[in-house]
């Protein structure tokens, strides 16, 4: 890390100051979704394009960004989940070539994955955690031990769920999940709601995504931010009409129930929020409005 972890804008990466936290937010690429009404079960698709249109957005191309997070603290250097990785038969085989950034976007930020103490990973599908290792299966960290819930890491890895699985994406998932957290044997931390990652980090149980999500609670100097992963996609969507659902949630009403709950205790709180999947940094806060929330980004705070 520079001497001066103040606000640094690079592409594929940025810095800022976290109470008394440096962090930095390194870009793993841009995730296509095609067209936002596939992908939302409780919504009429007419409904889902007027929404986006009406915020200047294209329906017909939906993109997630992949914002990963980089936090040192006096008692390690923390990265929050790692992409779609590398792997030829799964990562940008997957997802397309404009995935795969995170290793050159750390390294362009002055971050040598070897100095990463822990790997706080907050649900294990693809875009979170296939990035753990190269294209020979070996760690990409290797001196960090990875923190994932215990009822996520069970489900995931759990291969006799691959020959039922309904297609080869969900088979992908359970083989990609093994593959990359299992090359950390020995170094796995399976961890429940509230645990802590190290001081200032806390883990928070909200499954419904999928069966082990977490978000994260990080505190500094008297200030929160909550690293929330999948906690919401988009930015408009999910934040203006929570009980739409997303198509890949795992379990539809609890994935609702815990969006909800997260997003009363964010603006309650006034707390900050690091959101993966939200245009890039993903730092800001959210401001109650009619049925759902609006979203209010942030300008980093340089030292």
């Amino acid at each position: 890390m520079p001497d001066n972890p103040g606000l640094w804008c690079q592409e594929g990466w940025t810095r800022f100051r976290h109470g008394d936290f440096a962090c930095t937010v390194v870009s793993d690429g841009l995730l296509e979704m095609g067209p936002a009404r596939d992908n939302f079960p409780n919504a009429e698709p007419a409904d889902v394009d007027a929404l986006l249109t009406g915020h200047h957005l294209e329906p017909e191309r939906v993109r997630l960004d992949q914002n990963l997070l980089v936090v040192d603290t006096p008692d390690g250097r923390v990265l929050f989940d790692t992409g779609v990785g590398t792997v030829p038969e799964l990562g940008v085989a997957t997802f397309g070539a404009q995935t795969g950034k995170a290793v050159a976007n750390l390294e362009a930020a002055g971050i040598d994955p070897a100095s990463i103490d822990v790997v706080a990973i907050t649900h294990a599908h693809p875009d979170h955690c296939w990035g753990l290792v190269d294209a020979d299966g070996k760690p990409l960290y290797p001196n960090a031990r990875i923190i994932v819930s215990e009822v996520e890491y069970r489900h995931w890895t759990d291969l006799s769920k691959v020959d039922s699985a309904p297609n080869q994406h969900l088979r992908d998932h359970y083989t990609g999940a093994d593959l990359n957290l299992n090359a950390y044997a020995g170094r796995l931390t399976l961890i429940g709601d509230g645990d802590e990652v190290v001081p200032g980090i806390t883990a928070i149980a909200t499954p419904g995504h999928s069966p082990g999500h977490v978000v994260y609670r990080i505190t500094s100097g008297g200030r929160t931010m909550i690293c929330w992963g999948d906690l919401c996609h988009h930015y408009v969507l999910l934040l203006r009409r929570p009980d739409w659902g997303f198509r890949f949630d795992y379990d539809k009403a609890a994935a609702t129930a815990q969006r909800r709950r997260i997003y009363d205790l964010v603006e309650a709180e006034r707390h900050a929020v690091f959101a993966y999947h939200f245009p890039f940094p993903g730092l800001g806060h959210l401001r109650r409005d009619g049925e759902g929330y609006a979203w209010l980004p942030a300008q980093p705070e340089p030292e």
